[in-house]
């Protein structure tokens, strides 16, 4: 028997303040969750990756993997990246928070980190996809955002503009096994 569809939103996001626009929004509304993990433990790690792209990873991919990242890196940083990619182990560890990470302390971090991208520069090589420029770290910010931000969704509908277009970087709704 198939496990129930959940529904994830599709995103689109152009920049770091786009990322950061959509997790105050989301915090604001409340949010529930589809998937595995918890939205202290996405929004922490979205931070953590950020703030790696600036201070450095405490880890690297394996040999292979870095080689097939540098070679077909420009297709998720312009496409996206898939879900259900497993990370090894010590990279898990370092880079995703418990699963009891406090919502508003994640927001509070991501906050600091998205600060700090934009007024550092994020010349830390990637742990897979090697050395990329500014606008690639945007790029990679985006894409992972949208992947791992896809799994929230607000309790309660965002708050709409004059024109009645949604706040925040929601596009539409698309359904994906949880």
């Amino acid at each position: 028997m198939s496990k129930p569809k959940a529904t994830r939103r599709n995103l689109r996001f152009s920049s770091l303040d786009d990322i950061l626009a959509d997790a105050q929004a989301l915090f604001d509304a409340g949010i529930q969750t589809h998937g595995n993990w918890t939205a202290g433990q996405i929004i922490g790690h979205i931070a953590l990756a950020m703030h790696g792209s600036v201070h450095g990873f405490p880890f690297t991919a394996p040999l292979p993997l870095r080689i097939i990242g540098r070679v077909v890196r420009n297709f998720p940083l312009n496409k996206g990246l898939p879900s259900g990619i497993k990370i090894p182990n010590k990279a898990f560890k370092a880079a995703v928070p418990p699963q009891d990470q406090p919502l508003e302390d994640a927001l509070k971090k991501l906050t600091v980190a998205v600060k700090n991208a934009k007024e550092q520069q994020m010349n830390i090589r990637h742990p897979v996809f090697g050395k990329l420029s500014q606008a690639q770290w945007v790029q990679f910010h985006c894409r992972h955002a949208e992947l791992h931000f896809s799994f929230l969704a607000p309790i309660q509908q965002p708050d709409t503009d004059a024109e009645g277009g949604r706040t925040t970087c929601i596009t539409q709704a698309v359904s994906a096994s949880a």
